[in-house]
Formats: C-alpha cells, structure tokens, sequence
C-alpha cells in the first residue's frame, strides 16, 4: 500500500496525467454539444435569410465561423463542468478514489491537475474574450448586415406575377421540362415615363449577369407594345423574332463592407477600449456636474437676496419666472446626465461579464469535483443531469445581473458576480461534505472518515 511520504513527484505526474486524459474527452464532448446547441439557435434564428438569399457556401460558412468565439465563450464552462462531475464520479464509482484515499493521497492532490488546468484555462479565456471576441463579433454583425442588404434569391412560379424586376411585372404562364426555359411571357415595363411598354412572347429565358450587375432577359416569337398613359403620344407596335432586355439588379450580389467604418458597440471592444468609454463617460457626469454648480451660483442671488416690503409682489412673480428658466436649464443637463451614467454602466458590466465567464471555469471544476465523488456520477445522466442544474441556474444568475446593473438597481460588479460568488459557496458547502475540512495536517484537505 503507497504510504503517503511514497506520493513522490514521478508518481503524482503520473496520476496527474491520468486525470488529465480521463477529464480530456468528457470536457470536448461537453463543449461541443452546447456549441452545436447554440449553433442550432442560430441557424433557426436566421436559417432561411442565409438560405433564401442565394449565397455561396463559403459565405455561409464564414459566417458561422465568426460567430462561433461567443458560442465557445459560453460552452467552455459547461464542458468544464461536465467533465469534472464525470471524471470524479467515475473515479468514485469505480473505487478509484478510495485506493487514492487508502493510498494516504489527499483530495488537493487528486484534484490539483484538473484544477490547474481550469485556471490556465480561466485565464486564456480572459484574453479569448479580450482579443478574439470583440473583432469577431465586430465582423459577424458586419457581414450580417450585409447578407441583410442583399436581395433574395429572385424566384418565378408559372401562373404567379413577379415584382422583384426594377421596373418590370413578369407572368410567365409555365415552364418547360428543362425548367430554363419560360413558356407564355408577359412582361409589364414601366420604366419610361409616360408610357407602358408590354412585351408577349412564346419563350424567354432569365439569366444574372456574370458581374451579378443585371438581368439579362432574352424573348424569342414575340410582340411589342408601346401604350401612352393618359392619352399622349400614339400607340407602337413591333413583331420581333429575338429581344434582348437588361434590367439593373441592385444588391443581388454579396458585396463586403468595410469593418472599420461601422461603429463598435460594447460586445466589439477590448477590456482597455470599453475603460477608456468609462473613464469618459465618468469624465462627463463630472463636467455636467460643474455645470449645474455654475447655474445654480448664478441664480442663487436673484432666488434668495432679501427685497423691500413694496417689491415683494414683483419680486414674487421674477422668482417664479426665475425657477422656471433654471428648470428649463436643468432638464437637459439631467437629461445627458442620465445618458452617460448608462452608458458608464453599460461597459462596466460587459467588463466585469468578461472576467465572471472566465472565473466560472475554475469555480466549476472546484465545485464539480467533490460533486462527483459525493453523487458518484460515473455515467453521462447523472453527470448531464447535474451539469445541466448547475449551468441553467448560473446562466439565469448572469443574465437577470447583467439587466438589474444596465438599470441600476445593483453595481455592475455584484450583478456579474453574485452567480460565482454563490457557486462558490456552493463548492465550499460540497468540499466540506465530501472531504474532512475542519483541520490541515500539511495535506491541505484530510478526507472525510
């Protein structure tokens, strides 16, 4: 039986390494089912402005990409979590943990790999939400915007009128079994002041340009008409064997915008950048505040000096005109006040949301190891069940902080970190139950007898 002098170094890089690779596999299936899960959302919420506007798969592609850093931001800890309450259950299902225990190995020992790495890994999510996020959330909303400008894909029904053509009412009456080629065309152009031009046609075919500049519409046995609107002009008529007409497509084709002539917002900005917003935004209050001092200095003669027995009455009425103008004055200076005191809220919470998110990684492993040992969840409902409670409770907690500090009822500091603060309690509640941590032999935590 080890003794607990014999838990050299060699032989704890050996449990730390078989830890590790217990806890690998758990943590990547974990983060990849929230991310598919969130990836899922997204694709609902704009499937069909992706799919119904023809783009190329790459674009597609590229912008799922980008709005894969904020779905990992949020998936790590859950996975984090999930692998800790498997990794530990199964060692104590196993009985792994009681020869650890009987080895004279104690719990900071077994723990101290995964916990290690969760700090590491707290930490390079501060720099991934610092760094990465904020310019890929920037180019995602970006390419958003320009996948919205673009048109849909155009598309003609036989037996149904289409507007989409600038100009142009196109009915095409069927289709041929190619389903290139239009059978029985009309088309209704309004493009020249004044007149009506209608064009019939036993076939026409509809194509985009190679530049995605126009469409190209090529008629074949057909008549055109020209009908003046209003009784101007006279009537035109023309037989024709081939007919080519162009009609300009605005936005049908993806056009790339440039990043940086669109605003930021607080998602698209570094730590220091939203600090330098709050360091200005404080800055104003202070110069508005200095403001109102200097109005009120300079009202405060005419409000308050004593007057003569017989001005009091005209005294009376220039008070009352007097408030009212200082009212006047005020209202706005509030006003902007107010603006800035949000504005200064706004970032401060998505700073501390940055730093909370990263924190929960290590505070998930600290709770999720005695979890596991306690509930013995060495199989993926127990593990998923638990994981799950957890992060659907410090998901609420983040979200219903972040509204009460935008609108002021707590700091931004207590909104974004009461959910870790209470998840911590909770792992210091679970670490007591599961280990015996009322007194330290040199081995940090003794186990529970």
């Amino acid at each position: 039986m080890l003794k607990p002098a014999c838990a050299s170094g060699s032989v704890m890089r050996v449990l730390d390494r078989y830890i590790l690779r217990l806890h690998a596999a758990p943590f990547a299936f974990g983060t990849s089912v929230v991310v598919f899960l969130f990836l899922m959302q997204f694709l609902l919420r704009y499937g069909e402005q992706l799919l119904g506007k023809g783009l190329a798969a790459w674009v597609i592609l590229q912008l799922i990409g980008l709005n894969l850093p904020w779905m990992l931001v949020l998936a790590v800890p859950m996975g984090a979590l999930f692998a800790t309450v498997y990794t530990f259950g199964s060692l104590a299902a196993n009985h792994e943990a009681t020869v650890f225990k009987a080895s004279g190995m104690s719990p900071w020992q077994m723990t101290r790999a995964v916990l290690l790495t969760a700090f590491l890994l707290s930490g390079g999510l501060v720099w991934f939400n610092d760094r990465v996020l904020p310019e890929a959330n920037h180019r995602a909303k970006v390419m958003l915007a320009d996948i919205q400008r673009k048109r849909p894909t155009l598309l003609l029904e036989p037996g149904r009128f289409t507007t989409q053509l600038e100009g142009y009412t196109l009915l095409a009456r069927a289709r041929d079994t190619s389903g290139q080629v239009l059978l029985g065309v009309t088309v209704y152009d309004r493009t020249q002041p004044g007149w009506l031009g209608v064009i019939s046609a036993d076939t026409a075919r509809l194509r985009l340009s190679s530049g995605l500049t126009e469409f190209v519409l090529e008629f074949r046995s057909g008549e055109l008409h020209r009908l003046p609107q209003r009784g101007q002009g006279e009537e035109r008529w023309v037989r024709f064997h081939r007919l080519l007409v162009r009609i300009p497509a605005r936005d049908y084709a993806f056009v790339r915008s440039d990043a940086r002539l669109f605003a930021r917002g607080e998602r698209e900005m570094s730590i220091a950048q939203m600090e330098a917003v709050v360091r200005e935004a404080q800055q104003h209050q202070q110069r508005l505040a200095g403001q109102v001092v200097q109005l009120l200095a300079a009202h405060w003669q005419e409000l308050f000096h004593p007057e003569p027995e017989t001005e009091r009455t005209a005294s009376g009425e220039r008070i009352r005109q007097r408030l009212v103008m200082l009212r006047s004055a005020l209202e706005p200076l509030a006003a902007e006040w107010m603006a800035a005191l949000q504005r200064e809220r706004q970032y401060q919470v998505e700073i501390q949301k940055k730093y909370a998110i990263a924190v929960a990684c290590l505070l998930f492993a600290l709770v999720g190891a005695p979890l596991g040992i306690l509930t013995r969840g060495g199989n993926f409902g127990v593990s998923a069940l638990i994981s799950l409670g957890f992060y659907i409770f410090y998901w609420a907690a983040l979200i219903s902080g972040e509204k009460l500090a935008d609108r002021g009822y707590i700091s931004p500091v207590v909104g974004m970190w009461w959910g870790n603060a209470a998840v911590f309690c909770l792992a210091l509640a679970v670490m007591l139950r599961a280990y015996l941590g009322y007194g330290i032999d040199g081995r940090w935590w003794r186990w529970k007898r």
